[in-house]
């Protein structure tokens, strides 16, 4: 047998165990909030519990030591779709208004840190269960890869290369030590430390305790699935600058700010993908506050507010409202859409096609112009001043090829859904880019996916994991290739 089954149940029987502790949480609070609430998270722990003890018993009949990057892809795909399936669980079960396929986009949409929503009137729904999409916001933001690995010893035998089928965009530059486990523990607590200061930030803007910790997992995770149907507006400019503060920063790579942190401050600047996430963030903040000031005749502060949010927000891949910006100018939309695909820096928590491609694919435009003038001239697209190798270019453009595939493929099939081609293709990308809003006549960012087909919703549950995973893992399991040779 070319994969070997045993191992990959070996990893995944622990696994899930810990989503079935992730899940006590919700059950432990509806125990005091909600009892009624309690018995659908009871039944997903009990079924997550199950199946991990047998995936663990199946996992004891592996032979041989260690286990392949083609088994590693196979976890990690299996990983995140059976987490899916087993999330949706309470929240079908407490929501009679929705069918098991509307609580998969749900959950799928939540552990993809997507932030698309199927549900209306959230502040009526349990809180138990609203919790418990924060919840997932915050497991799937830090990925369950570097969570795995730093607490199940099993999980890091496959090195570095179990980063690579959670994220292909990892690097082995972005390691801060040499220790798998100790890097991922720092990045693990790193987490928690500003998921603990955003809570601190809100309490002090005014949001009550228990929405400043659905907030602040939302925030962190660069979700955006807010427990309320205005998601930020209504709150404190203070909430509003304290958001845009903490979506930037965990939309950074991890590595480089912990290596900041723990000494290597010039690191920070020094990475090129974070100096130009930086610049970009400004340069278009400013563009769309001059829009705001021009078009709208916004004062300056409220300009720059939602504009630095709305920004921020986008390409962090975060998803939070703060007012509709496709009701503010042509200008404004047009920017917007413009870096819908985009998303933040790779090893953060955000999606989308990432910051470095797009800088090493800058590069690589510039090093071709050059060459058209002077054919006979040696240069190299770089990138963090090092030559950007082969191997790097090719999964570049292989990636963005698969993007693009992907995205036409679901566009067509959710036309065919009768679902109109321009928010066919706006929730494609935003789905796949792992966004959340939509721009388009029926998908905007004052409404939500609730109207749509069951069928329809299930395709942008796949975009969205497709998304999180960033394509390739899961397409290679669809190929023969990958179970034949």
């Amino acid at each position: 047998m070319v994969i070997n089954v045993y191992g990959v149940a070996k990893l995944l029987g622990p696994s899930l165990l810990a989503v079935a502790v992730a899940a006590a949480i919700p059950f432990c609070y509806a125990l005091f909030t909600d009892p009624a609430s309690a018995v659908s998270f009871g039944l997903m722990i009990l079924l997550s519990l199950g199946l991990s003890q047998l995936l663990t018993w199946i996992g004891k009949r592996q032979t041989k030591d260690g286990v392949s990057i083609r088994e590693l892809f196979l976890f990690t795909s299996s990983l995140w779709l059976m987490i899916a399936l087993l999330a949706a669980i309470p929240i079908a079960a407490l929501l009679p208004e929705l069918n098991y396929a509307n609580a998969v986009f749900e959950s799928a949409s939540a552990l993809s840190t997507t932030g698309a929503t199927t549900i209306s009137q959230l502040e009526t729904k349990p809180p138990a269960l609203l919790l418990w999409r924060s919840i997932l916001q915050m497991l799937g933001g830090i990925g369950f890869v570097v969570i795995a690995v730093a607490v199940l010893p099993q999980a890091a035998t496959g090195g570095m290369n179990i980063f690579r089928t959670e994220s292909t965009s990892f690097e082995d530059s972005n390691k801060f030590t040499p220790h798998l486990k100790t890097m991922s523990v720092a990045i693990l607590s790193y987490y928690i430390a500003v998921f603990i200061l955003c809570i601190a930030a809100y309490s002090l803007g005014g949001m009550g305790l228990f929405m400043a910790i659905n907030a602040a997992m939302c925030t962190v995770a660069t979700g955006g699935m807010m427990p309320l149907d205005a998601s930020m507006n209504g709150f404190s400019p203070l909430v509003h600058y304290s958001a845009a503060f903490f979506m930037f920063i965990c939309s950074c790579p991890f590595a480089v700010v912990v290596a900041g942190i723990a000494g290597n401050l010039h690191k920070t600047w020094l990475d090129q993908q974070m100096r130009g996430y930086l610049i970009f963030t400004l340069l278009t903040t400013v563009a769309v506050t001059a829009t705001l000031v021009c078009y709208n005749g916004y004062g300056l502060e409220h300009a720059w507010r939602v504009a630095l949010f709305n920004v921020t927000s986008i390409l962090s891949t975060s998803g939070f409202a703060l007012e509709d910006f496709t009701q503010w100018n042509p200008v404004a939309t047009l920017i917007f859409f413009f870096i819908l695909p985009f998303g933040g820096c790779s090893g953060s928590t955000s999606g989308g096609i990432k910051f470095f491609r797009l800088q090493v694919a800058a590069s690589l435009f510039k090093t071709q112009l050059i060459k058209s003038l002077h054919p006979h001239r040696v240069i190299e697209p770089y990138f963090n001043s090092h030559v950007v190798d082969a191997a790097t270019m090719h999964s570049i453009i292989t990636y963005f090829a698969a993007y693009i595939i992907v995205t036409v493929i679901s566009s067509i099939v959710c036309t065919m859904c009768g679902l109109n081609i321009f928010d066919a293709i706006s929730a494609t990308i935003t789905c796949l880019s792992n966004v959340g809003p939509a721009f388009g006549p029926e998908l905007n960012p004052s409404a939500n996916f609730a109207g749509l087909h069951w069928g329809v919703q299930l395709i942008f549950a796949f975009d969205m994991l497709l998304g999180r995973l960033e394509i390739i893992p899961v397409l290679l399991l669809m190929t023969r290739f990958f179970w034949r040779t």
